[in-house]
C-alpha cells in the first residue's frame, strides 16, 4: 500500500510505431502528407504498485493486462498550406484516426452498446489562417470540425460504454503570439515539433 498523495493509477503496455511523412513545395503552395501506426500490447516486463511514471507520478494502481489482443491505432493527415502574400498563410488540413477492436469476443454493436474497446474512427478538418504582422508577433484565426464513431466515441469506458453527448464539435479559435527577445539564442533558433496522437496535428500548422 502507497498513500495517495502524488498518485495515479496506470495502464501500462507496451508501444510500437512507425511514422512516415512528406513535405512538397510549390509555390505559393506547400503540401503535407504522413501517416503513423502505432501497436499496443500488454507489457513484458509488467510494472507493480509503487513504480514511478511521468511527471514525478507514482502509479497507486495498475494494470498489465488491460489487451485481450494488440490495440491497433492509425493516424494519417494532409493539408496544403497557401502563401498568401510574404506576411499571411492559410492552411486547409484533414486527420483520420482508426482503431480496432481489441477485446476477445467482441461484443461491439449499436445494440450491445459501443465500448472504448471497440473499432472507431475520427474524421476532422480544419481551416486557420495567420498574418504575422512583424517577425515576432503575429495573429491567428481557424475553424476545425470532428466527427467520432465507434469505440473513439464513448466518453466513460465501462461497459457498457456511455457515448458523448454529440458525435461531432466545432472548434473555432482565434489568438495571437509574441516570441520573446529575451529567449535564448538557441530556442530562436530550433523548430519545434510536436509528435503524438492528436498533438501531431500541430505539425501542418506554423
Amino acid at each position: 500500500m502507497i498513500g495517495t498523495t502524488n498518485t495515479e493509477y496506470g495502464i501500462v503496455t507496451d508501444n510500437t510505431a512507425i511514422l512516415v511523412a512528406a513535405k512538397y513545395t510549390w509555390d505559393p503552395l506547400r503540401f503535407f502528407l504522413a501517416y503513423e501506426h502505432i501497436r499496443q500490447t500488454n507489457p513484458a516486463n509488467p510494472l507493480g504498485v509503487g513504480a514511478s511514471a511521468q511527471g514525478g507520478y507514482l502509479l497507486s494502481g495498475v494494470e498489465d493486462n488491460n489487451l485481450d489482443s494488440p490495440k491497433i491505432v492509425q493516424v494519417a493527415w494532409t493539408g496544403i498550406k497557401y502563401a498568401y502574400d510574404s506576411k499571411t498563410d492559410i492552411t486547409l488540413s484533414y486527420y483520420l484516426e482508426l482503431q480496432n477492436d481489441f477485446r476477445v469476443p467482441s461484443t461491439c454493436s449499436p445494440a450491445a452498446g459501443f465500448r472504448s474497446s471497440c473499432a472507431g474512427n475520427l474524421n476532422e478538418g480544419s481551416l486557420y489562417a495567420d498574418h504575422h504582422f512583424t517577425k515576432r508577433f503575429d495573429v491567428y484565426a481557424g475553424v476545425a470540425y470532428s466527427k467520432v464513431s465507434g469505440g473513439l466515441g464513448i466518453a466513460i469506458p465501462h461497459k457498457p460504454g456511455v457515448p458523448y453527448y454529440y458525435d461531432d464539435n466545432i472548434a473555432p479559435t482565434i489568438g495571437g503570439r509574441s516570441l520573446s527577445d529575451r529567449l535564448p539564442p538557441r530556442a530562436q533558433s530550433q523548430p519545434s515539433a510536436v509528435v503524438g496522437n492528436h498533438q501531431q496535428r500541430a505539425g501542418l500548422w506554423p
